[in-house]
């Protein structure tokens, strides 16, 4: 919060340890496909060898550079929440946050959008380690957004 006010965003990068959850079954399967590839290229299959060939390169370029520059990040600020480069939801369009689900290791966190239309920003436990903090703390925020958006005259109560 201190931070919010002090530089008007918080930044949350990917996590390199949770990272390590897509790369150890990328090696896994790396290495049991390994064996077959020079098979295929021997074989009557010398297209899908190469498109496997060049579907791990792909695949571990990817990771390698979410890794090295920690993207994507979700950003936090007086506009909304971004998470990466593309998705954005501003606080005036946010109806609610989902409550944390899914299993242990790929918890994730729903922002619903007021526009039934609208997909849903999905937060995940590769950029906040604890989800259900990190709720509270956007509930709060939404809560502020909305005080401070709705003039005194307005109010109906």
């Amino acid at each position: 919060m201190v931070e919010l006010h002090r530089n008007g965003r918080v930044e949350f990068p990917l996590r390199r340890s949770a990272a390590w959850l897509l790369i150890c079954p990328l090696l896994f399967t790396t290495a049991i496909v390994a064996g077959t590839v020079p098979d295929m290229l021997d074989s009557g299959w010398p297209v899908l060898g190469w498109l496997l060939i060049v579907g791990y390169v792909g695949v571990a370029g990817l990771l390698a550079w979410q890794l090295v520059t920690q993207r994507p990040a979700i950003v936090v600020d007086r506009r909304g929440i971004h998470c990466g480069r593309r998705r954005f939801i501003a606080w005036s369009e946010i109806s609610s946050i989902g409550p944390v689900s899914g299993p242990k290791l790929a918890r994730h966190l729903l922002v619903f959008p007021k526009d039934v239309w609208a997909k849903n920003l999905a937060l995940s436990q590769q950029n906040v380690n604890d989800l259900q903090t990190f709720r509270a703390w956007l509930d709060e925020l939404l809560a502020e957004q909305r005080r401070s958006a709705t003039p005194e005259g307005q109010k109906w109560q």
